[in-house]
């Protein structure tokens, strides 16, 4: 078999190649008809006369058919695809099956005198399917992309216009859940202005890819304007005003915040540091228990400098009063410092410990010990003999002396005491030598 194939190979060859010359030669003297097809997109005409019924449609299937034609062999390569026209006019679709006939016409005379006969389509109608048209109106959203400037923010936007009108089957206005614009304020610090794109959102916030659906925009930019305002952290500062009642005491203000973030144009927030809530909102006038205070900051804001995004204005304050309490604590009266004392005086008491009855927080009053206080007596006006004490009390200022109990002080003049001992001594002394 080896032998049949390669014996004589060249001849076998250069046999091959007469037959394809051969052959070659009788096509172009012949120049046959051949069958040959063009894949074409059908336009669809007269789409007005659905909207008069205020109707849209959809094509059902392929939106292409295949022309066959008959051309000879060597005009093939002429003709092509965009040689041909084909349409379907709405106006002679059939109601009853959606059926449109599909219309073929040759742009070239040239490409038509080639060829032979009528073109065919196949197939030879479009199905299309109907719906009601529905024109409804959506006011646009602003969606932000990107991070302002590290203390700016995002004030407001303005769109020129601020809604836009689609139009559409019913079936893709229904898959529409808001239309939007996007602004890309990435590295922003200043005001922003400019055009942008319009696009639909499905009710998850993702956008909605409509190509080749039947819904159109009334137009497909919009203009806006965009405020970038500086933040400013502002700490809270209360001015408490009014007394509490007797026995109570004020003890602060707590707040569900300490500070709030504003914004406001840079040089409108420059001689801000602080937010102060007057005292017309905190008064404690014969408290005998906390006071609860909700204030809307919002109202103490100028009117260029609102809170800064989302958060909620209302602070809750609480004007803290709790109830003093009483406390007696025994002082020994060893401790006692003496103002003004005399050499020639010695000073006591008739008790060794005086009762001092202490009022102030009943937290403070657990902490508080005797040696935190100092106890002195101003002796200066004070002559031999007894004589009620009147003693002035240092405590720390979360503490208030009431009362103590009562008690004596003794001052006695030493010389005055020795002299009426040397003199008792001579009168004894004599005395004795009389008796002897």
């Amino acid at each position: 078999m080896k032998e049949r194939l390669t014996n004589n190979l060249g001849l076998k060859i250069l046999s091959v190649v007469i037959a394809v010359f051969m052959w070659l030669i009788m096509v172009n003297v012949s120049n046959p008809l051949v069958s040959d097809s063009q894949e074409v997109t059908v336009d669809m005409i007269n789409a007005e006369v659905l909207e008069k019924s205020n109707l849209t449609y959809e094509i059902i299937g392929k939106k292409t058919v295949t022309i066959s034609y008959e051309v000879r062999i060597r005009d093939r390569y002429k003709i092509s695809a965009s040689d041909f026209y084909v349409y379907a006019d709405l106006a002679e679709m059939y109601d009853v099956t959606g059926s449109v006939p599909v219309k073929i016409e040759v742009n070239d005379r040239n490409v038509k005198a080639m060829i032979e006969g009528t073109p065919i389509a196949k197939p030879g109608v479009v199905r299309v399917e109907t719906e009601p048209l529905q024109k409804k109106r959506f006011y646009l959203t602003v969606n932000t992309i990107g991070q302002e400037e590290e203390g700016y923010v995002t004030g407001d936007v303005a769109l020129n216009p601020e809604y836009v009108y689609v139009t559409g089957a019913e079936s893709v206005i229904g898959q529409i859940s808001s239309v939007g614009v996007e602004l890309n304020v990435e590295g922003a610090n200043s005001d922003m202005e400019g055009t942008t794109p319009v696009y639909f959102y499905d009710a998850n916030g993702n956008k909605l890819n409509l190509a080749g659906e039947q819904a159109e925009l009334n137009l497909t930019e919009v203009n806006y304007s965009m405020t970038v305002l500086k933040v400013k952290n502002l700490a809270l500062d209360f001015q408490v005003d009014g007394k509490v009642a007797d026995g109570y005491r004020f003890t602060g203000v707590e707040c569900s915040k300490k500070s709030v973030d504003v914004e406001g144009l840079k040089s409108a927030l420059a001689s801000m540091s602080t937010l102060t809530i007057p005292k017309e909102y905190l008064s404690i006038d014969g408290a005998t228990s906390d006071v609860q205070v909700d204030v809307d900051l919002k109202e103490l804001l100028p009117d260029n400098i609102t809170i800064a995004g989302d958060t909620d204005s209302v602070v809750h304050v609480t004007l803290k009063v709790e109830q003093l309490k009483k406390r007696t604590i025994s002082y020994n009266v060893l401790n006692v410092k003496f103002e003004g004392e005399r050499e020639n005086y010695s000073y006591s008491f008739d008790a060794d410990h005086v009762m001092l009855e202490i009022q102030g927080l009943e937290e403070d009053l657990d902490r508080l010990q005797a040696n935190d206080i100092e106890l002195s007596l101003d002796v200066t006006e004070l002559g031999p003999g007894d004589h009620q004490a009147g003693f002035d009390i240092q405590l720390d200022d979360g503490y208030e002396l009431v009362k103590y109990d009562p008690i004596t002080v003794h001052v006695v003049d030493k010389m005055a005491d020795s002299a009426d001992h040397t003199e008792s001594s001579g009168e004894t002394q004599a005395e004795g030598r009389n008796e002897q």
